[in-house]
């Protein structure tokens, strides 16, 4: 690409002395007394003219090429570094924990699902008979526990770092509902906001924060 780019530059430098030797050809005749120095000057300064424009025109083509190959170059990369995420993104969701490595595991650097699985395993361990109801349309109740006593309880796992409002405490008391649970609790890693508080002790659902978890999970580990 590159030859045809000066190549081009070349036609334009013998088209532009064409036309200066014309030029300097046409002074000439139009004037015959015009001293000769003065036809000899225009053709030589029309010689250095031509291909001056010549090979400006060659290396603003080779800018123009380069400037268009470097956005391409930068989508390429952008593309592969995103396949690339994607593909360890995958590859993190196929590898799946087991029992052993979630109880052993930080419960605060797992991910949702896993937070899920280990509260179901602790519930178990409890007692209770556990239910994954977590994804889509839960209506906010990851965990369906069923006591001795026969009664159902909804429980909402969020393994959040920051605090879980009242939003998730009113939402709960529907799926509660819809589930048709006597009793609902909320477990968390983090904390919950004064509303939060407020609306679980209006109607009546038990909130469960990090340090009480961690308190629970540290003396079923043992």
């Amino acid at each position: 690409m590159a030859k045809t780019y000066k190549a081009e530059g070349q036609q334009l430098a013998y088209v532009l002395r064409g036309l200066f030797t014309i030029g300097a050809l046409s002074l000439y005749f139009i004037n015959p007394k015009l001293h000769w120095g003065v036809f000899v000057g225009v053709f030589i300064l029309g010689l250095v003219v031509a291909q001056w424009v010549g090979a400006a025109w060659t290396r603003k083509r080779r800018a123009n090429k380069k400037s268009m190959k470097r956005p391409a170059t930068r989508a390429a990369s952008t593309t592969t570094s995103n396949n690339m995420k994607s593909r360890s993104h995958q590859t993190k969701a196929l590898t799946k924990l087991t029992d052993a490595q979630l109880i052993t595991a930080d419960v605060h650097k797992l991910s949702g699902p896993d937070f899920e699985r280990l509260m179901e395993l602790y519930y178990k361990d409890q007692g209770y008979a556990v239910e994954r109801v977590g994804g889509s349309g839960d209506s906010e109740v990851d965990l369906i526990l069923r006591g001795k006593e026969g009664y159902k309880i909804a429980v909402q796992c969020k393994r959040w770092k920051q605090n879980v409002g009242n939003d998730i405490v009113l939402r709960l008391k529907a799926g509660k509902q819809v589930h048709g649970c006597y009793d609902a609790w909320v477990v968390t890693t983090s904390n919950f906001t004064k509303d939060a508080r407020r609306d679980a002790e209006r109607l009546n659902i038990q909130l469960i924060n990090g340090s009480a978890l961690e308190n629970k999970l540290n003396a079923w580990k043992k």
